[in-house]
């Protein structure tokens, strides 16, 4: 499953409801340039912990400038995948 297509599902899904969704497509340019704000980055990473299984304590030291450096943080620290992004859709309603 391609990390990049992931995030953006569960970003578009931590946005609120009334702001436009602009998906991310370079990995290695800062989130904040994509409109995403601080709650938005948050949200995501806690979404991002509960799919991959990582504990609270370790997820709380997540980079989280880009999604490279997002991607390698969980893949380093992950206990689990998600399926597929179906199974993510699903996960994060």
């Amino acid at each position: 499953m391609d990390f990049l297509e992931l995030f953006n599902v569960v970003a578009k899904k931590a946005r609120p409801i009334q702001t436009e969704w602009h998906p991310i497509e370079d990995v290695n340019v800062p989130i904040t340039e994509y409109g995403l704000d601080s709650l938005d980055i948050m949200m995501t990473s806690i979404y991002l912990c509960e799919l991959y299984g990582i504990p609270e304590e370790i997820g709380k030291d997540m980079p989280t400038e880009t999604v490279a450096q997002i991607e390698a943080y969980v893949f380093e620290h992950n206990t689990q995948e998600p399926d597929s992004l179906e199974a993510v859709e699903r996960a994060i309603k």
